[in-house]
């Protein structure tokens, strides 16, 4: 992101700059929803409409989360310049909240709302946790076998965001090798969803 563009996006305030990412996430959320080989490799057809919802909603609050993670990794990377910090640190707090008000405006009931609060704080501790589980088990495979690559922080998020979608989705059901047919369409998606908003993300 050139110098002009940075001058101008530090005028934008923490909470229009989250839904921004929250828009292109969602989107992105909704493309693999309607992705006729991701409802393929689903039996989309075939599963009830609560359970299709529930379908919808993981691929949501993943995208939701993943923005979070994103952020999250760049000032523990400490990738953003110091006088942005507070800016990055205050829009991935305020993303849960911002998420639920974009529900309200849409006339989500408010006992699904709440429902909502609940399931964006459960995966947000969950994959973050997990992340770290992830990035310990890795760090001690390459420290036995340093002729591997360098540990990838990138990769380890992509890596635990797509196994615990996967198996959100599937309800545990599903095959979690890397030849899984569902886990390497989620994984493509993440990984687009990486390349779209990594530029953005910390400026």
């Amino acid at each position: 992101m050139n110098i002009l563009f940075r001058r101008l996006f530090k005028r934008i305030p923490p909470e229009k700059e989250g839904e921004y990412l929250l828009k292109r996430a969602n989107a992105s959320a909704y493309q693999v929803f309607i992705d006729q080989n991701f409802r393929q490799l689903t039996n989309f057809d075939k599963q009830s409409q609560v359970e299709q919802d529930r379908i919808f909603n993981e691929l949501v609050v993943t995208a939701v989360i993943y923005v979070m993670l994103m952020i999250d990794g760049k000032l523990d990377e400490e990738r953003i310049k110091p006088d942005r910090i507070h800016f990055w640190m205050k829009l991935r707090d305020m993303i849960p909240d911002l998420y639920v008000d974009y529900l309200k405006g849409l006339e989500i009931a408010g006992q699904h709302l709440d429902i909502w609060k609940r399931l964006i704080d459960l995966r947000w501790k969950e994959y973050r946790g997990e992340q770290k589980n992830t990035r310990s088990a890795w760090a001690k495979e390459f420290a036995e076998h340093p002729d591997k690559d360098v540990l990838n922080e990138t990769a380890v998020r992509l890596e635990t965001v797509t196994v615990g979608v996967l198996l959100h989705i599937t309800r545990g059901q599903a095959k979690t090798n890397a030849d899984d047919p569902l886990r390497r369409h989620l994984r493509t998606w993440l990984s687009t969803l990486e390349y779209k908003l990594g530029k953005r993300v910390g400026w």
